[in-house]
């Protein structure tokens, strides 16, 4: 069973969530800018992160049906759908960059979800997974999203990767300071951020892989699959209601 869309919503509305997207963010935008001209795909709830490629061609938020989904960007036409975890409505090598966050957790399939992602980016595409780290007290902690589903070590996700067809490229982590909901500590946050990078680096709360797609590996046993309708999402909810979700049936 999936975190609900609702969960990820109020939780990036808290100050700690938005720490988390400050932090991580910061990482992604090293990586890939603005996003200048390119398309751009996030699986998962990517939502917050998305907003920083401001200067990509298209972007498209994809939430697995489990999870339900909302409308986004708010003041703009609806770019967020569900869909099938394995069975993405893109036609192949049809994206430039993915990102995989809050998605690879809790999926019954991880491999199976990770060959689609290869299905569907160009050649010379780029993935980016966040994943929820296994030493990091993020994974061990139930107050934020981060502890739920499977979390990763790095040699881990690694062979995911390439047993999926992917070559890892670039490696860096976010997250060092603890999950905590006190603004004393929130407020000491950058500091611990700073100094975990430096002196615990290997405690991290997510784990990040920016990998490319292995060319040499055997490509016919992607199978094509045909596009399926989107379903639109509708607006995004107050954060104090349960109403305003759509899952697939």
């Amino acid at each position: 069973m999936r975190t609900d869309i609702l969960d990820y919503y109020n939780f990036y509305q808290t100050p700690l969530g938005r720490m988390t997207e400050r932090f991580v963010g910061a990482q992604l935008r090293d990586a890939w800018g603005d996003g200048a001209n390119l398309s751009i795909a996030g699986f998962g709830y990517p939502n917050p992160y998305l907003e920083l490629f401001n200067a990509a061609r298209r972007r498209i938020s994809l939430s697995p049906g489990a999870q339900g989904v909302i409308r986004w960007p708010n003041g703009a036409d609806n770019c967020a759908c569900l869909t099938h975890e394995y069975e993405w409505p893109l036609p192949d090598a049809s994206l430039d960059r993915v990102l995989l966050i809050h998605g690879l957790e809790e999926s019954s399939a991880p491999e199976k979800l990770l060959r689609e992602i290869w299905r569907v980016l160009a050649d010379d595409g780029l993935l980016i997974v966040v994943a929820s780290h296994r030493r990091g007290l993020w994974s061990m902690i139930d107050t934020t999203p981060l502890a739920a589903g499977r979390p990763y070590l790095r040699g881990q996700l690694n062979g995911l990767l390439q047993a999926s067809m992917f070559r890892a490229r670039e490696k860096s982590a976010a997250l060092f300071f603890p999950p905590v909901r006190m603004n004393l500590l929130l407020r000491a946050a950058p500091s611990w951020e700073r100094a975990g990078a430096r002196i615990w680096p290997s405690l991290s709360g997510v784990i990040m892989i920016e990998a490319e797609k292995d060319m040499m590996a055997p490509v016919g046993l992607v199978r094509q699959r045909g596009v399926r309708d989107l379903k639109p999402a509708i607006a995004a909810p107050r954060p104090a209601t349960r109403a305003g979700r759509v899952r697939s049936q």
